[in-house]
């Protein structure tokens, strides 16, 4: 998930990305705080911004890291803490002659895509929609007044400013910014536009997650990029097929959980896992038993639909390691922690192996309520009926750290509690009118 927040400065873009990622649960990166740190080497090296070999060189050397020390980001360039450094009046005054340089742009383009590529993240800076990611699909520009703005940066830069002095200064910066040739300051038109003039941070940050949650829900079936194309095909076929003979229906997006996490459903079909593939707006990774992958065809077919062989259960430790690497890589796996389908269609007892996946990998575990399957395609059907009525439910996120266990298999006995707790929540639910936000 990559969120753009771009505008010029002032406007509290970096106030506002570091609390929209907390929000979101993604990495946040100040980009403007790259540029520094390129401008800071230019002015300690003393780099003539003419002489193109010697800034090809100086970046050719050039590294950046962005660490979290006791809770606070700190910015590392060429193995140096710059965090300080780069906000001083010297670095403010040149930066943006220096981002001018398409060397410099392009050097830093490519460390921010690569680190959008490792995590996605809310980036904020000035051409992170309109250049960086022109395909993002999270888009926002901030604006703000001219006295608002200086006010706002003088509480965050060092030197001997003035509020004029600093308005005159951020008009100068405006001016470069937006009629460079490369890369100018641009409101994407496609970008979420808001004033901070008037609005309080926490306001801000409340309209972008409402906003990137609204536009996750919004068409859901057609947002599975990113997964092969046979993938995709499969997918689109079964949303119509579910829509035209289930009249099928998703609720509960409204929680969408941008990291790696595990969808916990109920088993009763074998239409169980293309229902939560289609419903959830996310390409999404499956186990099935390694015997079904004897036959190569079949085998191919259901690898391309991101399905991983497995010899035993989540309790194993190989299957345990494949899973936590997919989910730290930003995953969402499909999971049926009740084993195999059920024989009634009833909620039953969830099996440990779940609680201990949790327990080790510290992730999310979204609870999936499947609601008509069983009646469509139950476990005693040799064919599925071509009528009926199916519905998938998400519910809130639980994570392990809600859980507060200092015990792990105590933490593990409680997840399995809340789990089956919020799948009968969520069926009392659908059952009582699906009205509103499911719980």
């Amino acid at each position: 998930m990559i969120v753009t927040i771009d505008g010029p400065a002032g406007t509290g873009k970096t106030t506002v990305a570091k609390k929209v990622a907390e929000r979101l649960g993604i990495p946040f990166f100040d980009t403007g705080a790259m540029y520094r740190a390129v401008t800071y080497f230019f002015l300690q090296q003393q780099i003539p911004l003419t002489d193109q070999q010697k800034i090809a060189t100086m970046l050719a050397r050039f590294s950046y890291e962005i660490r979290s020390v006791d809770g606070k980001i700190r910015y590392r360039a060429n193995g140096i803490d710059v965090t300080e450094a780069i906000r001083s009046s010297e670095v403010t005054q040149a930066v943006s002659a220096v981002s001018a340089l398409s060397l410099v742009r392009e050097a830093v383009w490519k460390i921010q895509r690569a680190l959008a590529k490792r995590k996605g993240g809310v980036f904020e800076g000035r051409d992170m929609g309109s250049v960086v990611f022109p395909k993002a699909k999270y888009k926002i520009f901030l604006t703000a007044s001219p006295a608002v703005r200086a006010s706002r940066r003088l509480g965050e830069l060092k030197g001997n400013w003035t509020h004029e002095g600093m308005i005159e200064e951020l008009a100068r910066r405006d001016r470069l910014d937006s009629s460079r040739a490369l890369a100018p300051l641009t409101c994407p038109p496609d970008a979420y536009v808001i004033d901070t003039s008037d609005l309080q941070i926490q306001e801000v940050v409340d309209r972008i997650v409402e906003y990137c949650e609204k536009k996750t829900t919004r068409s859901s079936w057609m947002q599975w990029h990113g997964g092969p194309l046979l993938y995709r095909l499969v997918l689109c076929f079964m949303w119509i097929f579910c829509k035209l003979f289930y009249r099928f229906k998703v609720y509960g997006l409204e929680r969408f959980y941008p990291r790696g996490a595990i969808l916990a459903a109920n088993h009763t079909s074998l239409l169980d896992p293309p229902l939560v593939s289609i419903s959830w707006p996310e390409v999404v990774h499956f186990l099935a038993r390694k015997t079904l992958f004897n036959n190569r065809l079949f085998g191919k077919f259901i690898s391309l639909l991101n399905t991983h062989p497995v010899s035993a259960d989540v309790g194993n430790i190989q299957v345990m390691k494949m899973v936590v690497s997919l989910l730290q890589e930003g995953h969402k796996v499909v999971l049926f922690p009740e084993g195999t389908r059920s024989e009634t269609g009833e909620l039953r007892p969830i099996k440990p192996g779940i609680g201990l996946l949790v327990s080790r990998s510290k992730t999310a575990v979204i609870p999936v309520y499947i609601h008509g399957a069983y009646e469509v395609w139950g476990r005693r059907r040799k064919f599925p009926r071509l009528y009926g009525k199916v519905r998938v439910v998400f519910g809130s996120p639980i994570t392990w750290a809600s859980i507060g266990a200092e015990d792990a298999k105590e933490g593990q006995k409680i997840l399995a509690e809340k789990l089956e707790a919020a799948w009968r929540a969520l069926k009392a639910w659908l059952e009582s009118g699906a009205e509103g936000i499911p719980p």
